[in-house]
């Protein structure tokens, strides 16, 4: 029998539709024109995909896997995704499955060792967001990096190794920018700092510049940062960066044993069009693959090690 995404075998349609059921009494329903749904989630290695239910076979994301990250993208409105890969092949099929009510837009593959073959991307749900015109990738001045270099030591001295990427939506007459980015994560915290101080620099800079026409930014994605306290957290709030009180002491991450503060959705508290209600993560551990028996390590390489996180502001 021909393999196909859409007919999935029954005991995986009815874990399917026991994950959707739970999925449902944790996040806010979709209301249109009333709120807005965004989630930002590091999928990891989001390459390849093999064409089959379970495999044992490389890429070890199969069909079954891709499902349960089709149904949590479902979920929200705006999707920023870090760790799409060169090759698109499990985006390709998640737009299938999605059907023509979705659309994507990403960046090409950030070249270079440090790039690691990434891209980012945005999904979205065309019933109720719109593109407003700018995409853009975030590039830092040469004469900056060169002052920089001749009088800050501690400063950025480079490009961003993942060029940060930002698209402009409009949900129900309101119009905002997500930015979002995947901070290199280096040997050990203290070499994120000059990146993640770098980017609060520059997000404020252009939040007053937006602010002039009355849209809002708001930057999320994987910014690698340790803790609140931590000197990578005190870079990204620096500049006046907002992170919700319901967002601050929930873990990132699947691993138990390792607390990670690495994901965030943050804006300015004088610079928002939308109305903040809540947010939090998909903990999808024990809800998904359950007869698999998949360390969290496996689980990782099949969905992911980052929970999505996520935010619903009211448009009005």
């Amino acid at each position: 029998m021909e393999f196909n995404l859409k007919s999935p075998p029954k005991e995986i349609e009815n874990e399917i539709k026991e994950f959707r059921e739970f999925l449902n009494e944790l996040i806010p329903a979709k209301k249109l024109d009333r709120n807005v749904l965004i989630c930002t989630w590091n999928i990891r290695i989001f390459g390849g995909l093999t064409m089959e239910w379970e495999t044992t076979k490389s890429p070890v994301r199969d069909g079954h896997s891709l499902l349960c990250i089709v149904e949590i993208i479902k979920k929200f409105d705006i999707i920023a995704i870090q760790e799409v890969r060169g090759n698109i092949k499990a985006l390709r099929e998640t737009m299938k499955l999605l059907g023509s009510d979705w659309s994507f837009l990403m960046t090409d593959v950030t070249a270079g060792s440090k790039g690691n073959d990434e891209r980012l991307a945005f999904i979205f749900d065309n019933r109720k967001v719109k593109l407003s015109g700018l995409a853009c990738e975030i590039v830092i001045p040469d004469d900056v990096l060169e002052k920089n270099r001749a009088i800050r030591p501690d400063a950025l001295q480079r490009q961003f190794a993942r060029t940060p990427y930002g698209v402009s939506f409009q949900v129900a007459g309101n119009t905002f920018v997500l930015l979002t980015l995947h901070v290199l994560f280096g040997k050990k915290s203290p070499d994120r700092v000059a990146e993640i101080q770098a980017i609060a620099d520059w997000i404020f800079k252009w939040a007053k510049d937006l602010n002039s026409w009355r849209h809002s930014l708001v930057t999320l994605g994987d910014f690698n940062i340790v803790k609140n306290g931590d000197p990578t957290y005190e870079a990204f709030v620096s500049s006046g960066l907002y992170v919700p009180d319901d967002l601050q002491e929930i873990d990132r991450t699947i691993f138990k044993k390792t607390y990670s503060f690495y994901d965030q959705i943050s804006w300015f508290e004088d610079n928002i069009c939308l109305k903040y209600t809540k947010g939090g993560i998909v903990d999808f551990r024990n809800k998904v693959l359950k007869n698999r028996n998949y360390n969290l390590s496996q689980l990782s390489y099949r969905i992911s090690d980052h929970f999505p996180l996520w935010a619903e502001f009211l448009t009005r």
